[in-house]
């Protein structure tokens, strides 16, 4: 079988999933080929639909792969397809933006930084796929750590949490809360 074949068979996996997969999965799929004949062949697809502005480009979630679309195109989808925008409550906001700018964090982190009982709002980031649990510290009642999940970053349609915009603390403001 030669690289063309495999690519088409990338191609196809990643339309036929739908859902962003690892390098992994991927060999297991095709166990004609090897990990790193995957990876070449997946990097190539990669850097091809890019370099011809293809419609459907091939998406890097930390290592999980999928096909979409280029968002400067967004504005021509809006009157094919109606989004029903997954609009997330201020609280829910304010708690995911918490855990993704200072994790691994646990929840009496998150309490103490926004005033109040934080439990009810991580169960629905955690329901919502958007945190995971990352073990526990090594401190009495071995409290949870949290931080954001692969999911996350597809929601946000970013790549890594360095695309995440920068804030600016004030330092003296955080020396005088301590």
């Amino acid at each position: 079988m030669d690289k063309d074949y495999l690519k088409g068979l990338i191609e196809e996996i990643l339309y036929i999933w739908a859902e962003p997969i690892d390098i992994d999965d991927l060999s297991s799929i095709i166990y004609d080929y090897n990990k790193t004949e995957i990876k070449k062949a997946l990097f190539e697809l990669i850097e091809e639909r890019n370099n011809r502005e293809s419609g459907l480009i091939i998406r890097d979630f930390t290592g999980s792969y999928q096909f979409t679309t280029r968002k400067c195109h967004d504005k021509y989808f809006e009157k094919v397809i109606k989004k029903t925008e997954k609009k997330l409550g201020t609280s829910t906001l304010e708690t995911l933006s918490i855990i993704a700018y200072k994790q691994p964090i646990t929840r009496a982190e998150i309490d103490k930084i926004r005033g109040v009982n934080s439990q009810s709002t991580i169960d629905s980031l955690m329901d919502k796929g958007l945190i995971e649990e990352n073990g526990r510290l090594d401190k009495i009642g071995k409290p949870i750590i949290y931080i954001t999940s692969k999911y996350f970053l597809q929601y946000f349609n970013i790549s890594s949490l360095d695309e995440l915009p920068e804030i600016s603390f004030d330092e003296e403001a955080d020396l005088n809360e301590d």
